[in-house]
Formats: structure tokens, sequence, C-alpha cells
């Protein structure tokens, strides 16, 4: 944490708020924006290039998924056809037969995880393009803030990291809270320092909110 900050970090726990409608910040307690009388609580939209982010993420998914599906249908029809010419070769063969149906079933197991897998990793994917999208927003709050003299700059770039046990990889989870450094400062040692905002994710709306401290 930079040493300005117990100077010029914001006053209370007061929740800085952007108006998704004007743009406009304010530390208002109430819910609507005082520039523009619109609702904060709209629904962040997302920029072209986030939506154009999140679509080729799953456009590139969907393809895997349908490669992976091709492969492994194929696979499994081609198992399917192996036991049934071992069952007419080795008719009399009981344990035969039955050997190939468990190699059928174990194929088609495969092909349902392997899809599973791909949905999996697509989710994973759009997640990481909201983090960027929250950084982004986090980065522009501060260097509005610096432009204020509320903060020190230059900010350098801004990086956010779930807290508590939270992962990106848990995807059970409805909400995350993140620690977001605003990095102003490289010190000698190559490590950075900065400012300390504190950002909530709702994965179900891909809404969030963060403040400065902790």
């Amino acid at each position: 944490m930079d040493d300005h900050e117990a100077d010029n970090s914001v006053d209370g726990p007061t929740l800085t708020r952007v108006c998704q409608n004007c743009s406009v910040q304010s530390t208002s307690a109430g819910n609507f924006c005082p520039n523009c009388g619109k609702p904060f609580e709209k629904k962040n939209p997302r920029s072209q290039k986030m939506m154009g982010l999140i679509i080729a993420a799953v456009a590139v998914a969907l393809l895997v998924v349908g490669i992976i599906y091709v492969f492994q249908q194929a696979a499994a029809k081609q198992v399917a056809e192996d036991a049934l010419a071992s069952q007419v070769a080795a008719s009399s063969s009981a344990a035969a037969s039955s050997s190939a149906a468990f190699a059928a079933a174990q194929a088609a197991a495969a092909a349902e995880a392997s899809a599973a897998a791909a949905s999996e990793d697509t989710e994973r994917a759009i997640r990481q393009v909201y983090v960027a999208e929250l950084e982004s927003s986090i980065e522009k709050d501060s260097k509005a803030r610096v432009k204020k003299g509320s903060l020190t700059g230059p900010i350098k770039r801004v990086s956010c990291t779930p807290t508590g046990g939270g992962s990106l990889d848990d995807l059970t989870s409805l909400t995350t809270t993140f620690e977001c450094i605003a990095v102003n400062e490289t010190n000698k040692d190559k490590t950075e320092s900065g400012y300390v905002f504190t950002a909530t994710m709702n994965w179900d709306d891909a809404s969030y909110s963060w403040h400065l401290g902790r």
C-alpha cells in the first residue's frame, strides 16, 4: 500500500459508484445518480470489445466441443463396430460379448466427460473476460482520482486477485471477492506497490462493484 493512502483515501466506508449512463462518479448514499438521475443499479453494459471477446471465447469453446464430440462419436462407433465383429466372430463366447459392450460404454462415457470439461473451460474463459473488465474499470477510476488529487499517480496498471480462498476455477461460486492493486510505484527490489481496492463480482448477472481500501 502506498504511503499516501492514509491521507488521500476516501473518508469512511462510503462506496464510490460510477454512473453507467453519464460516467460521473459519486459517493452519494442514494440509489440514483445526482447528475443525470438514472439508477445506479442498472446492469453494467459490456463494451463492444468485451462482447467481442466473450463471443470469440464461446465460439472457440463450442468449436472445441464440436470437434471433441465428432472424434469421440467416431471412436465410439468404431468400438461398437469392432465389438459387433468380435461378437459375430466369437458368438459362442459370452465373455467376449460382455467385454465389447463394456468398451462401448466406456467410450460413450469418455465423450460425455470431454464435452462437460469443454463447457467448464468456456465458463472459465468468460469469467476471465469479466475480471479484465473489472480491472479496466478500477484503473479508470484510479486515474480519475489522480486527476482530482485524491491519489498519487501515475497509475500503471490494476491487478485483481480472489480473496478468502476464492478461485475462478470454482464454478459453483455465485460471487467472488477480489483484492485489486492500482500500481503506482515499482520498488528497487522489483516489487510493486499501490492503492488497494476491494471488489465484488456477481457471476450470475456479470455485475460488479468496488471501493477504495480493504
